[in-house]
């Protein structure tokens, strides 16, 4: 005990018959508490060597005494019965359509009953009727059904996302409602093919020239068509392989040679008007070039004619006169997208010594309209050189659409030209005088004036000034060269001049207007075809 403590001491007394416990209370003697204190703050060791030291558990289970139940064993493996082939997308199996295990007439049949062979006594004999054969009867389903797995969809063509900008105009068919403030015709025009976009392309081209009306074929190298916007007619040249070409396309009595030439589907026909030899031992080359078909409205082959209108006629009436008993037509879309007609007054109209394409030509470029000839066919299409003005070539339809995954060859060169925003056009002797200005400008950069003397009408002044309008700003000369893919093959086939056409380049998306094609078939055999297309494109708000 400690130092301090009360002790007590028992004394036991003898009271009789009973027994009595005393205890007596006193102070508690001081004592050395240092010496006699025991020490408890520390357990010491015990058993230190006897003690079982921790490890890793040991299996309880021997492997060579446990027992395997985490697998159970194969039982009846030979009594099971086999799945037959499963059919799924078979024929429905017929029971009435299979063949029985024994046809008769084939062969011997004997039946044996419990090893004993049968011979059947009974009059009349005993018939036997064999079912089918079930063995070959596959495992088929039923009332099945498509199920449709649907999860995240993957990303396609993320570098094509763009932002969001001005919307654009997508009502462009009829939807039925009638406008009361409106009785003018609709105009439908329809949106272009969407290219498709692969990782290889793969073009069979095809190459021929015949001559007609024979249908001879020529060997050609080096073939080349070229058409531009301001062109009335094909540029044709080529070179021949041998002497006897040559002399298939020499003119004759009846005059010059007509040749069918078409590439990959497309065609033309052209006349031979020029032709070449050069000899250098020890070979020798030949070459020709011609023209379209429309090169016969042209000098030298038509007439130079003179005249003065007398009576009041149509710009329209001028270009049918011009082509009367040539076998040539007009197509002029006046109430679509063509340009406008309008009344030529008595007087207005002179010419004197030209032929009809420079008469046809002159009437187009006083409304700013250019005249395109057909590929393969008698016939002159009128258009308007801008079928709607820079600034709104970005809410406009176009013709063609070029993917960049098609574009071989891309080169561009700057061409500024003033911003004009209002020009004056006026006839001479005879019609109106307007000023062509831009919506929401002030007019202030006008353009040089425009004299014509079949400006005769206000329609025809207002188109001649959005052309002029038109040519201004920056603008950029573009030279893309794409192939030339079949006829009903991937967009955008044949680009031709006066197309407004939308380039979808990897890194943006810009539209511009086509001035000119070149088509070359280099080579021989396997020629490579393409198209090199000279593009207007104008660097403005809304272009």
């Amino acid at each position: 005990m400690r130092a301090g403590r009360l002790r007590y001491r028992a004394t036991l007394l003898a009271l009789g018959d009973q027994l009595q416990v005393v205890e007596a209370w006193r102070h508690a003697i001081a004592r050395d508490a240092a010496a006699l204190a025991e020490a408890w703050a520390r357990v010491p060791p015990r058993d230190s060597g006897q003690r079982a030291g921790w490890s890793w558990a040991r299996p309880a289970d021997h492997n060579g005494y446990r027992v395997i139940w985490q697998l159970a064993r194969i039982a009846d493996a030979g009594a099971g019965v086999r799945h037959r082939d499963t059919d799924r997308y078979g024929a429905e199996w017929r029971y009435s359509e299979q063949l029985p295990p024994y046809r008769p007439g084939t062969q011997p049949l004997r039946l044996r009953v419990n090893g004993v062979r049968y011979v059947a006594r009974a009059v009349p004999p005993v018939y036997f009727q064999l079912g089918r054969d079930l063995r070959s009867r596959p495992t088929q389903p039923r009332d099945q059904s498509t199920g449709v797995r649907y999860g995240s969809s993957s990303a396609q063509d993320i570098y094509r996302d763009l932002p969001w900008n001005r919307a654009r105009p997508t009502d462009a068919w009829p939807t039925g409602i009638t406008y009361p403030d409106y009785d003018g015709p609709v105009i439908i025009i329809e949106p272009p093919a969407e290219p498709d976009i692969l990782e290889t392309y793969m073009i069979a081209n095809s190459v021929s020239v015949v001559v007609l009306p024979e249908g001879t074929p020529l060997d050609v190298a080096d073939l080349r068509l070229r058409l531009d916007i301001d062109s009335f007619s094909w540029a044709f040249s080529c070179s021949l392989l041998g002497a006897t070409s040559l002399a298939l396309v020499r003119p004759d009595a009846d005059g010059p040679k007509t040749l069918l030439v078409t590439m990959n589907g497309w065609t033309w026909r052209v006349i031979v008007e020029k032709y070449s030899r050069t000899a250098q031992f020890p070979a020798e080359r030949y070459s020709i070039s011609g023209a379209g078909r429309t090169q016969y409205l042209a000098a030298p082959y038509a007439p130079l004619r003179s005249a003065v209108n007398a009576l009041d006629i149509n710009a329209r009436q001028v270009m049918d006169d011009q082509l009367l008993n040539t076998g040539f037509t007009i197509e002029w879309d006046v109430d679509g997208l063509g340009p406008p007609d309008w009344t030529i007054p008595a007087g207005a109209l002179t010419y004197q010594d030209q032929t009809p394409m420079q008469i046809i030509a002159r009437v187009a470029e006083s409304v700013g309209a250019v005249v395109r000839p057909s590929r393969d066919s008698d016939q002159l299409e009128i258009l308007q050189r801008y079928r709607d003005p820079p600034w709104l070539w970005s809410e406009t339809v176009v013709d063609r659409i070029i993917a960049g995954e098609v574009i071989t060859d891309l080169s561009s060169e700057w061409s500024p030209q003033p911003k004009w925003n209002s020009v004056y056009v006026s006839g001479t002797t005879h019609g109106v005088a307007v000023d062509v200005r831009r919506a929401g400008t002030a007019g202030d950069q006008p353009a040089p004036d425009v004299f014509d003397d079949l400006i005769t009408a206000t329609p025809a002044a207002r188109a001649r000034g959005i052309c002029e309008l038109s040519k201004g700003g920056d603008q950029e000369l573009v030279s893309v060269t794409i192939p030339l893919f079949p006829v009903g093959g991937s967009a955008p086939g044949l680009v031709l001049p006066a197309h407004l056409v939308e380039v979808r380049e990897p890194v943006e998306t810009w539209r511009g207007l086509c001035l000119g094609v070149e088509i070359a078939a280099t080579g021989t055999g396997a020629s490579r075809v393409s198209q090199v297309l000279s593009i207007e494109r104008h660097h403005m708000e809304g272009a």
